[in-house]
């Protein structure tokens, strides 16, 4: 098959911007009928597929455009990291709290009892334990098999692009 010439930017531009919006409606779809649960795996798992099919498809039209693809993945990235900190962001969470006050005002020191250092450490254990990232054993707090293959990936990532680990 011979591939025609690369595409101008507003067909790249198109065409990346076509395809990320069908893998995110997908993906909205997926989460809205199966829940919120084990959200990342679902939005890579998207994220994968939608890229493979504009790969396959840009080889079965025989217009190769690398660009397209890179914007497609940058795109979904993007989308992914903006969500995830959307779920985990603490002045969201706080905002929300004192919504659900039924008078709308809420003391300082009531946000100090709910959003102290204990807490957030509380709950990010209940989420790592939640997500298969750590188990209990007693007293002891243990990495899983999951947890590691995360952490190798990322330092395998960091080293690439030569991130120092600070903290």
């Amino acid at each position: 098959m011979e591939f025609e010439a690369p595409m101008t930017m507003l067909s790249t531009l198109t065409a990346a911007t076509a395809w990320f919006t069908a893998a995110a409606f997908a993906h909205l779809l997926i989460c809205l009928f199966t829940g919120a649960g084990r959200y990342m795996l679902k939005g890579l798992s998207t994220g994968f597929v939608f890229f493979i099919l504009a790969a396959a498809w840009q080889h079965r039209t025989g217009a190769a455009d690398l660009i397209a693809l890179y914007l497609i993945i940058a795109l979904w990235l993007a989308y992914l990291m903006f969500f995830v900190n959307l779920l985990n962001s603490v002045t969201l969470t706080m905002l929300a709290r004192l919504a659900h006050e039924q008078s709308g005002a809420m003391e300082e020191a009531g946000f100090h009892d709910l959003f102290n250092e204990e807490t957030a450490i509380k709950t990010r254990l209940a989420d790592m334990l939640a997500n298969g990232f750590i188990r209990s054993q007693g007293d002891n707090i243990i990495l899983t098999p999951k947890a590691g293959l995360l952490l190798n990936i990322v330092f395998l990532i960091r080293k690439i692009l030569s991130i120092d680990v600070i903290g």
